[in-house]
């Protein structure tokens, strides 16, 4: 089936899947009588346990005893009409509904089981958004990414989470009842064929399923455009198609970036981030806080900014820790900073996406946990979680070592007011909103402030790459 006239009928039918899914979504984060929560349910579970708490789109609730029985029945309560192709979406692939698994909560203590659980929903159901929510797993650097690995799509740190990330895939479906687009298209994901997507829905899906995720390459489905037009299908959709407000800035000229190693004062943790598979080796890999410099800003500026967005947190930079200048021409600076933690009693009720929890005696920032186009989320992880990583479980190297270094005091932040780091931020602020390109006089401003870093600072401080 295909036109216009098809395309209505489906989105009414999501409509009304929308309201029942979201009544859902409350039932499983605050339980009537005694149906567990996820957080109760994580608890309840014995160490070798998963609990699986599954929810297709039209709102019916699946459980059982493992993934495999209740995507079974959900499969054979439909008799093979609802299933989602990467074709067109039909009405009964969405009215009936009860075979696809829109959500999945995953909890226990077990890594072992969780895994085991997430690549039976994964094999049965591709397209579900699998939500893993364990404080055992939560504090695990290997744990997370053995479930990244295993099928997880978002790692929750609490209940808030797992409401945000149940809302936002219906978002998916809110955009698509308002059909923007003039034609009134709607897309299928080039990915996993998800259907029945406008174009800002889409927007919003490919990084939110699939950021974790070492996907293949693809053409575009609304502009048309060959996948050897693009450097990655992810970066075009953000920055070409959906909400214009979303898109990344167009990046300066004169190119510098600022990295963040975040601590906490109140219990030492440091703050890791998922960096996208797409830029991580094909797979979440463990990164700082990073970016580019926008136009105008100062490395501090950008690496608070960066701190926000990749992490969820809000931190104030403290000191620099490293000076790096890349070919001559690129300068990174390396910044430590710590997290603003406000009064325990304002901050007692947790959330996720950078909001704040209170802790015993302290708050704790809690990161972000639901994935986008900036991060696959992030953690506080003590230093002696590091050493159950590789070196292939960050984006590059000397990641360990830096962190590590920073955690025992060896390498202490240097302090921000002296003259030869105002020189420095005065400097990339100017220079990334110059239009001229002229590299002359950029090698000479960089070769100048260089040498006042020099004077200022620890030779052991500044690097040339």
């Amino acid at each position: 089936k295909s036109g216009l006239g098809t395309q209505n009928r489906e989105l009414r039918i999501v409509r009304h899947c929308r309201v029942s899914f979201a009544v859902q979504c409350c039932r499983l984060l605050y339980p009537m009588g005694n149906t567990p929560g996820t957080m109760q349910a994580s608890q309840d579970a014995s160490d070798g346990d998963c609990v699986v708490i599954g929810y297709t789109w039209d709102g019916k609730k699946l459980a059982g005893s493992s993934p495999v029985s209740w995507t079974r029945a959900s499969r054979a309560a439909s008799t093979g009409k609802s299933k989602i192709s990467s074709g067109s979406t039909t009405s009964d692939s969405l009215s009936s509904g009860s075979s696809f698994v829109a959500a999945a909560v995953l909890s226990g203590p077990s890594t072992k089981a969780i895994c085991t659980a997430l690549k039976q929903v994964r094999k049965t159901c591709p397209q579900t958004f699998t939500i893993v929510h364990s404080p055992q797993v939560s504090r695990s650097a290997r744990g997370r990414l053995d479930c990244f690995r295993a099928g997880a799509r978002m790692l929750a740190h609490d209940d808030a989470a797992v409401e945000q990330g149940l809302r936002t895939i219906m978002r998916q479906f809110d955009a698509a009842a308002s059909v923007p687009n003039p034609s009134g298209r709607v897309y299928s994901c080039p990915e996993c064929g998800l259907a029945g997507l406008s174009e800002d829905a889409l927007h919003l899906h490919f990084p939110l399923y699939h950021s974790m995720e070492n996907t293949r390459a693809h053409d575009c489905p609304i502009c048309d455009r060959r996948a050897s037009e693009f450097r990655a299908f992810a970066v075009h959709l953000h920055n070409e198609h959906g909400p214009i407000e979303e898109r990344e800035p167009a990046f300066p000229a004169f190119a510098a970036f600022s990295w963040v190693v975040c601590r906490r004062p109140s219990d030492g943790k440091l703050l890791l981030c998922h960096e996208p598979a797409a830029i991580a080796g094909g797979k979440p890999a463990y990164w700082f806080p990073a970016g580019r410099v926008d136009e105008g800003e100062t490395f501090l500026m950008a690496g608070e900014r960066e701190t926000q967005e990749e992490a969820g947190i809000q931190a104030n930079v403290k000191g620099v820790l490293l000076f790096k200048l890349e070919g001559g021409l690129v300068p990174r600076v390396v910044l430590y900073a710590e997290p603003v933690e406000d009064q325990t009693k304002e901050q007692e009720e947790g959330a996720a996406g950078g909001q704040r929890s209170a802790a015993v005696g302290t708050t704790a920032c809690i990161p972000k946990s639901l994935p986008d186009f900036e991060s696959c989320g992030a953690v506080w992880l003590d230093v002696s979680e590091l050493d159950n990583l590789t070196e292939r479980d960050y984006r590059g190297g000397g990641t360990a070592e830096l962190y590590r270094a920073v955690a025992s005091g060896e390498l202490a932040p240097l302090p921000l007011d002296n003259p030869s780091y105002e020189a420095l931020e005065e400097m990339v602020q100017r220079l990334t909103k110059d239009q001229d390109c002229l590299m002359d006089k950029w090698l000479a401003e960089i070769k100048r402030v260089w040498a006042l870093l020099k004077e200022d600072n620890p030779p052991e401080r500044l690097k040339m790459e």
